[in-house]
């Protein structure tokens, strides 16, 4: 239910709206996922794929760094793996005939076993030229344009999941009684022009309490339309009794 905020302050003064029960916990909202894409290798970026802003999904490429030598390296890998096929097989057809010993036929398919974990090293190295958002979110930050370096592990972009949210708050022992995993609370987030009341779910009791004696608790979501913004205020209306 979204309710704005002068029409909400009207509501309860008239008594139209019953008042939000329950202890209230401040919070703040977080993104349920968020990661950062790094270079697997050292290379130069040949293209970025994405802008700041824009929604991805898993296994969608990002950018493409340089690779022409691994390219190469990949089709000799594959001329190389077909010789050794063809030389596998005529090794075997020679052996079966009692033409050749067993030696000579196990030297040849252990060059072909060498041969394809050479191709597969190849292939691998050409595919780690293409950088792929590792999960469905949208692009927050874009580190590097194109042409620039990148060393190996150096972040090129920051996704963050926003189709469900956390909101993080801290429960003092009042609160803790009625706070388990699992529990539904009401949440009431400020947004431009109004605020909205949502129902979450307890997903986080942390087991360990603060200097203050205050323990971390985190409230999920669902946020499939991304309207809720991470780094907003929150409350969480934590129902009394058990």
């Amino acid at each position: 239910m979204y309710v704005p905020a002068r029409l909400l302050a009207s509501a309860l003064i008239l008594g139209s709206l019953p008042a939000p029960a329950g202890i209230p916990l401040e919070g703040r909202v977080l993104p349920y996922r968020q990661v950062e894409v790094s270079a697997p290798v050292s290379s130069r970026i040949m293209e970025v794929r994405v802008q700041e802003g824009q929604a991805v999904k898993a296994g969608q490429p990002l950018a493409l760094l340089y690779g022409k030598l691994e390219e190469l390296e990949m089709q000799r890998a594959k001329a190389l793996l077909e010789r050794r096929e063809f030389e596998a097989k005529g090794a075997k057809r020679l052996y079966d005939n009692k033409i050749i010993p067993e030696a000579r036929a196990l030297e040849s398919r252990i060059d072909l076993e060498l041969a394809r974990l050479q191709y597969e090293t190849a292939v691998e190295q050409v595919r780690l030229r293409t950088i792929l958002a590792p999960m469905d979110g949208v692009v927050v930050t874009r580190y590097h344009e194109e042409g620039e370096a990148v060393a190996g592990a150096q972040p090129m972009f920051r996704l963050m999941d926003l189709s469900r949210v956390l909101v993080q708050c801290a429960a003092g022992p009042v609160a803790l009684a009625a706070l388990v995993p699992g529990r539904k609370v009401r949440v009431l987030l400020a947004e431009p022009g109004g605020t909205a009341s949502v129902e979450g779910e307890v997903v986080l009791v942390d087991p360990c309490a603060d200097a203050a004696g205050k323990v971390r608790v985190k409230v999920v979501v669902p946020n499939p339309e991304g309207r809720i913004r991470a780094g907003l205020r929150a409350q969480v209306l934590v129902p009394e009794g058990p």
